[in-house]
């Protein structure tokens, strides 16, 4: 080799040699991560305690949310940049056409939600709701499956007395006996059930009816503001969900300090989700049927376009089983 091609080449590997340090140097990128406290969004949680957001570029602050609703709120107001959201929340905003956008279900499972009766109310079948009164959130997964249950065993629809409850509070409300049955979803079923020491028993799981988790959610303004770096987020979460489902022991020990629970409460809720990100067949018509649900309830003006609603997802989900398919298994 010549000197002067010595020095050129020199040059050349001293330059890759600083581009790679600062891209290593370059500080992550700030994220507001909305989280529901619930089980079901586990996934964020080890994306954060494992370490998979970080070692993705990201800085991320996690702020713990309540309901879909709440998520709604905090997206649209542009307090946090991504959040989970569930499905019948989600179709909301979507018929709100409020400034965020899905790209990836955090996680799946309608078994996740059932009805859970006080022994002395007598529920021993869906025909014996009539006439009882049940705590349910109004506008939800739960309370789609709560309609379809009823109108399978042949009662009218407001053969049930309905009390609007949170996830969290309608336990309590069992407990106490001020109503016959909940309709929730895990850990609290199995929380509430173990509380009431044999005086509450699962009529029904809901997994026939409804799909359970959610969508990942990531506002407008963040993605327009990194463009380039929403497949990263959506590639992170994807590893995060992989993670878990390696990592069962170590993700139930995550979820259950964050949610301040046992840890076996977490482990009878995983029993009954699948952290999967895509958008399967069953899971789009249930989409479909949560928004003529909403529609006939009022709560949304008309049933919405549910594959408009998914293109950057469907997108998003293309490019990734690329890049990334190993992720999925």
């Amino acid at each position: 080799m010549t000197i002067s091609k010595f020095w050129i080449a020199l040059a050349l590997a001293s330059a890759a040699i600083l581009n790679s340090a600062s891209a290593q140097s370059a500080p992550p990128t700030k994220v507001r991560l909305g989280v529901l406290t619930t089980a079901s969004q586990a996934a964020f949680t080890v994306g954060v305690q494992a370490g998979i957001f970080r070692r993705h570029g990201f800085d991320v602050e996690v702020i713990p949310l309540a309901t879909g609703a709440q998520a709604n709120q905090a997206l649209a107001a542009d307090q946090v940049d991504w959040s989970g959201g569930g499905i019948e929340s989600t179709v909301v905003a979507w018929a709100t056409e409020l400034p965020f956008t899905a790209y990836a279900m955090y996680a799946k499972g309608g078994d996740s939600y059932g009805i859970l009766v006080r022994k002395e109310s007598h529920i021993n079948s869906p025909a014996d709701l009539r006439g009882k009164t049940v705590a349910v959130p109004q506008g939800t997964a739960p309370a789609q499956g709560l309609s379809q249950v009823v109108l399978k065993a042949g009662l009218p629809a407001d053969a049930v007395k309905r009390v609007n409850a949170s996830y969290g509070s309608m336990g309590q409300m069992l407990v106490q006996g001020s109503v016959d049955a909940m309709v929730g979803l895990e850990p609290f079923l199995t929380l509430t059930e173990d509380t009431m020491q044999g005086k509450a028993s699962l009529l029904m799981r809901l997994g026939q009816y409804v799909q359970g988790g959610g969508f990942f959610l990531i506002t407008n303004n963040w993605a327009k503001a990194h463009p380039d770096r929403v497949a990263d987020a959506v590639e992170a979460l994807w590893e995060s969900q992989q993670w878990l489902r390696q990592h069962p022991a170590e993700a139930t020990a995550f979820q259950a300090a964050f949610l301040k629970v046992d840890p076996k409460y977490i482990t009878a809720a995983f029993k009954w989700l699948s952290y999967d990100p895509l958008v399967d067949d069953f899971t789009r018509q249930s989409i479909k049927s949560t928004s003529a649900y909403l529609a006939t309830e009022g709560l949304i003006s008309r049933p919405i376009d549910i594959d408009q609603n998914l293109k950057s997802l469907d997108k998003v989900t293309a490019d990734l089983k690329t890049r990334a398919a190993d992720l999925l298994k």
